[in-house]
């Protein structure tokens, strides 16, 4: 197999060599461009019109700009052809104008342009052609024709092509370096506010614009100050002929090791009425819907198990906290979906704006795991090792509901709801084993454990809304519900040795059912008025009252020898824990939004108490807690695309109940946890700072940003580790908790080579505190990871990427100097797309992966290498024949290191390994009655 990569890098190699000497060739025959722009009347510059250059041969985007102050603009290092100059401006008539060069000329001056103001009545001239790029005030505007893409592409391919947008491996979207957090379709949201579920779903053809702009956050566009909250969005606006027709694809494969993967798209737009139905059914480790529109069901349950004072260098598996969501996540194992989702929205009466959405999710996931893990305990070092085989299932439905009614022009009132189900099951079986350096064993012992999981939640609010008539003074008032009803049945079966000079010195046997039936429920109003202090200032008063309760009633039974039952209730292993949580407090703000600056400053005087006590026995705390909460935010724009921004904002994080409870847990006998009454509430400082410079026009790009993070009475873990191994966790309070994050990312594109760079690295530094048999440790992690990339596109013949990111991560600790650790990962990806006369289309990608500093056998290096060959079939190119391989090289292995406090870990983990499949796509389309006919093609 290593040949065929060798053969396919050296083609690669040839195609590219042959791209740059016909650029080479070509270097002598480049020109300028230049030319300014007046007015047909008053003979005035034009500053800020978009000019734009198209390829007359394939009408592709060369290079647009914007006109200076002086009106003037310039285009260089272009090659000699045919062209056509595209201006526009908000305030003029757009205009077209040909030209072609010849040999010889260096430059060429196209002189003054006039162009003729929108309010002149003339006869106006029809052209078939928009311009490609276009700036509308704040929004950048491209023009779906200019940026071809091939027959079945989707929204995603056809944004890899537009000047200043990049596409991650994951599906980010990012434009000139901010990243892209909502995208709506004809400016509705589309399944929820997904970014992804709209590019990658929806067809590149059915597009005809692409705005990008900061969409205003609710608060500003009510009140009509800006609070500089904006959300970078993409607006999908489809052509005309889609916005009344049936469009979609089906598609479906099958292969090798018994691998399938089906899905299917169906969308039916008719005015302000928006249908779409996905769905998908897989066991090839794809990802169904992302994390966000799966249930969160983490109420009391996740509050009786909750912990702190942990340090993470790269987390391997989300937290499992009782009804857990892991296997929503496809990073470890083999992972069987079946997932659905249906989206409609629509206007009734020109007043109400309704959305609606359901999710279905269905996972199975396969995993086994080797854990080698070190502890870093003074005087106590051991390794622990683990074998374990994990089976994991969970069903979700969600299903979301919001209505927005216009009552008049001053009042408004908005409901949304979420009704959610989810179940799940765990089943593990592991075995390990304690030893120190020297290889005399700690402990070992086997543990089978069960769980199942089901509950439901319901969150609902409701928001009115009132215009005074004079400008910016507003009020509103929002009421919120929640309920969460969750239930889980364990099953443990686990027999633990601990040793003395190298013989068993004590047994000791688990076999116990536990049941949990978890509820929690809370109440909420939030009120708010506004009050202008001048134009572009305002007052804003707030008071806010919220109230929850919780009930968690715990019964665990030993087995019973005699009865051959589980009918021996464990008095220390059952309880009935009740909560009760009420924080109600207001705070005042001044906004103000300038020309170039904007700024809010204010704060929050909150009380909060917090009730609990358990039920079984006499026991009950109560805590109260005033805290002045300040926040202030500034923001300052040098020119539209180069920006500045800070934020200061400040919280509280109560202890949670299994912190509070002075009740030892001796589920797991190795690791005991009690809780601590006397817990003092953590208080938050976060601080964040970002700079953005944009030139679209040259597709470059600036992005910084800057956060730090620091905890005061930060909630920690006290650990007490003896002789034989046994750890019993109790939770502190401690200073000196903190984290720094920095990242910075430049975006470039030489001309010369047709490829745009990114060049960016991310730095971090996390402080975290823990006591380790009464002595405070201090751990600090240093993590750099540097990164490059780089696009190059050979007219639509070729489009290759390139990147390469390495991570050094640095951990100190200080009770064990002797075991700090550095260790690397470096990536290496190469993904390139061939596209061939006769619609054939050649996909490969290439990653190799290099691990060091970790311990013995899990240094590795792979190379997962994935490629399909394409064919378009069918009238109109409506069908497509893929064949598709994975893991050619039969290389992959799953590789993660985690880092705590007291102990760091190596885990590897089951992988998808080299399979086949051969897949057919057929594109559907149906325009509705009297509209065009056109083919509609999806991915």
């Amino acid at each position: 197999m290593k040949k065929y990569l060798l053969l396919l890098n050296l083609l690669l190699l040839v195609i590219i060599c042959r791209a740059q000497q016909e650029t080479g060739n070509n270097a002598k025959k480049l020109f300028s461009l230049t030319g300014k722009l007046e007015d047909s009347i008053g003979k005035a510059p034009i500053l800020n019109a978009t000019v734009s250059l198209i390829s007359v041969r394939d009408s592709a985007l060369v290079a647009f700009t914007r006109s200076d102050s002086l009106g003037r603009f310039s285009f260089n290092q272009l090659q000699n052809g045919s062209y056509r100059l595209s201006v526009s401006h908000s305030n003029f008539q757009p205009l077209w104008r040909n030209f072609e060069t010849t040999t010889g000329i260096s430059i060429i001056d196209i002189g003054p342009i006039f162009l003729k103001d929108k309010n002149l009545l003339q006869e106006l001239t029809v052209t078939a052609q928009r311009p490609a790029v276009e700036v509308n005030g704040d929004t950048l505007e491209f023009n779906s024709e200019s940026f071809k893409t091939k027959p079945n592409a989707v929204v995603e391919d056809m944004l890899k092509k537009m000047p200043g947008v990049e596409v991650d491996k994951d599906g980010t979207v990012k434009v000139n370096g901010k990243k892209i957090n909502r995208v709506l379709v004809n400016g509705k949201d589309f399944f929820n506010e997904d970014p992804k579920l709209a590019t990658r779903n929806l067809p590149a053809d059915a597009v005809d614009k692409v705005q990008v702009f900061e969409k205003k956050s609710d608060q500003a566009e009510f009140t009509g100050i800006d609070d500089g909250n904006a959300e970078q969005t993409i607006n999908l606006k489809l052509k005309k002929d889609k916005k009344n027709a049936a469009f979609g694809k089906i598609s479906a494969a099958a292969g090798t090791q018994s691998r399938y993967d089906g899905q299917f798209n169906i969308n039916k737009f008719k005015d302000d009425q928006q249908l779409s139905v996905i769905g998908m059914a897989n066991n090839s480790n794809r990802q169904g819907f992302s994390l966000m529109d799966m249930l969160n069901f983490t109420g009391q349950a996740k509050r009786m198990m909750g912990g702190g004072g942990g340090i993470v260098i790269n987390t391997g598996e989300p937290e499992d906290f009782g009804l857990p969501v892991s296997g929503i996540s496809n990073k470890q194992g083999i992972t069987t979906t079946v997932a659905d989702g249906i989206n409609y929205s629509n206007v009734w009466k020109k007043k109400t704006d309704i959305n609606t959405s359901y999710f279905y999710n269905n996972q199975q996931v396969d995993n086994d795991q080797l854990i080698n893990r070190q502890y870093i305990i003074p005087g106590n070092n051991f390794t622990w090792k683990q074998n374990s085989s994990n089976n994991t299932s969970t069903q979700g439905n969600r299903f979301n509901f919001s209505a927005d009614h216009k009552i008049d022009s001053f009042n408004s009132i908005k409901l949304t709801g979420t009704v959610g189900y989810q179940k799940g099951n765990i089943a593990r079986e592991s075995e390990y084993k304690s030893s120190f350096p020297n290889g005399k064993l700690l402990n070992n012992g086997i543990t089978n454990t069960t769980n199942a999981t089901e509950g439901y939640n319901l969150n609902n609010s409701i928001l009115f809304r009132h215009k005074f008539k004079k400008r910016s003074r507003t009020f509103s008032i929002n009421g919120n519900m929640q309920y969460n009803d969750s239930r889980m049945n364990a099953t443990q079966y686990s027999v633990n040795n601990f040793f003395k000079n190298a013989a068993i010195d004590l047994s000791d046997t688990l076999n116990q059912v536990s049941k949990l039936n978890s509820n929690t429920q809370s109440y909420g109003v939030n009120a708010n008025y506004t009050e202008p202090l001048s134009k572009r200032s305002l007052l804003e008063i707030r008071g806010f009252y919220n109230t929850s309760s919780g009930d968690v009633d715990r019964r665990t039974f030993d087995y019973n020898e005699t009865s051959g039952k589980h009918d021996v209730r464990n008095s220390n292993l059952s309880n009935a824990f009740q909560s009760n949580y009420l924080y109600t407090g207001g705070g005042i703000s001044i906004r103000t939004q300038q020309k170039k600056y904007g700024f809010s400053a204010g704060a929050n005087l909150q009380y909060a108490s917090l009730l609990s006590k358990l039920k079984d026995n006499s026991f009950s705390l109560k805590q109260g807690f005033t805290n002045l909460l300040p926040m202030a935010n500034f923001n300052y724009s040098f020119t539209k695309m180069k920006t500045l921004r800070m934020d200061y904002n400040t919280s509280t994080s109560q202890p949670n109940a299994s912190q509070l409870q002075p009740v030892k847990d001796i589920s797991d006998p190795l690791n005991v946890r009690e809780g601590n009454p006397l817990l003092e509430q953590q208080y938050s400082h976060n601080l964040n700072v970002q700079f953005l410079n944009a030139n679209p026009a040259r597709q470059k790009n600036l992005f910084a940003f800057l956060n730090y993070y620091s905890l005061q009475n930060a909630i920690v873990n006290s650990d007490t580790i003896d002789s034989a191994g046994t750890r019993l966790t109790k939770p502190v309070n401690a200073s000196g908790v903190f984290n720094i994050t920095a990242m910075v990312e430049r975006g470039i594109r030489i001309k010369k080579l047709n490829t745009r760079f990114s060049i960016g690295t991310n730095i971090a530094y996390n402080r975290a505190v823990n006591y380790i048999n009464q002595q405070k440790n201090t751990t600090g992690n240093l993590s750099i990871a540097p990164r490059v990339s780089a696009n190059y596109s050979y007219k639509d013949f070729l489009d290759i990427d390139l990147s390469a990111r390495i991570a050094y991560n640095k951990a100190r600790y200080s009770l064990q100097p002797v075991l700090n650790n550095n260790f690397w990962r470096q990536t290496y990806n190469l993904e390139a797309t061939l596209n061939l006369p006769g619609g054939l289309t050649i996909y490969n990608e290439f990653t190799y992966s290099v691990y060091t500093g970790r311990s013995d056998g899990f240094n590795t290096r792979i190379g997962l290498w994935n490629a399909s060959l394409s064919k378009q079939v069918l009238k109109s190119k409506k069908g497509e024949i893929k064949l598709s391989g994975f893991d050619l090289l039969k290389q992959n292995v799953g590789v993660d290191r985690n880092a705590n406090n007291n102990f760091i870990e190596d885990i590897q983990y089951q992988a998808l390994q080299r399979f086949f499949t051969l897949g057919f796509t057929y594109s559907l389309q149906k325009a509705a009655k009297g509209g065009p006919r056109a083919i509609i093609r999806t991915f």
